[in-house]
């Protein structure tokens, strides 16, 4: 089944349409039934079944971060949004005045792996502990390792809060936090997910070639919002 996914562009964040950083994006999840576009209107940002604000730089109002809410316990869709490492530009507050809805936090920090990463850059972190999305649509394995480059670290605020990935137990951070480094929050009511990543950059066009990134990027991007019942009442789904 196909996938829309608007790519906000509401709150100054990277474009997809950036033909040299997405368009290996792009073109791969087309092939694959996911089309991606982009989105200037917040208010329309609600039509689409998976919704992703990729390293914003304005933060969320408190109007706004309602209205996401709404969108995932409600009307039971996607929400992906991607942070980085250090709090450069503020990222990690700006991150903050929406994820903290979700329970969770951006950390002003920075994860390093001295053992695990790629071409032997500390900052990019290689992981095999991937622990959501790692299946396709015929329930297939197809994702075994990553690599998260310039990533901060999660702080989950809220017991329900589930690993998507986390580093390899040779990463360590800066500020001695543990080091999630994909984490989610699931609305079971109405097949919603509010998904927190501390890295934009896994599915750039230089990351999405390696490991398997790419295949990481569509399990994430593939969701389709739950068809209401009479009345507009939301299907439950039981936990």
């Amino acid at each position: 089944m196909e996938t829309r996914v608007a790519w906000s562009i509401t709150h100054q964040e990277f474009t997809v349409t950036d033909h040299y950083y997405f368009s290996i994006l792009q073109k791969e999840a087309e092939k694959n039934g996911i089309i991606i576009e982009e989105v200037d209107n917040w208010e329309k940002l609600k039509e689409y079944d998976t919704i992703v604000f990729n390293y914003p730089e304005i933060p969320f109002t408190e109007k706004e971060a309602q209205d996401v809410e709404s969108w995932v316990w409600e009307l039971g869709k996607k929400v992906i949004l991607g942070g980085y490492y250090k709090n450069e530009d503020h990222i990690a507050d700006t991150c903050n005045s929406l994820a903290r809805r979700f329970g969770m936090e951006l950390n002003p920090d920075e994860v390093i792996d001295e053992i695990n990463n790629h071409n032997g850059d500390k900052y990019f972190l290689v992981t095999s502990k991937i622990r959501r999305y790692n299946k396709n649509e015929k329930n297939e394995v197809n994702v075994e390792k990553v690599m998260l480059a310039c990533s901060a670290s999660i702080k989950p605020l809220m017991p329900d809060i589930k690993v998507v990935v986390r580093a390899e137990d040779s990463a360590v951070s800066n500020m001695g936090n543990y080091t999630l480094l994909i984490a989610e929050q699931i609305a079971p009511t109405s097949g919603g997910y509010f998904c927190l990543a501390g890295t934009c950059v896994f599915w750039d066009n230089y990351s999405i070639t390696l490991y398997n990134n790419l295949e990481f990027s569509l399990n994430l991007l593939r969701h389709k919002t739950p068809i209401k019942v009479a009345e507009g009442k939301p299907v439950v789904f039981g936990l």
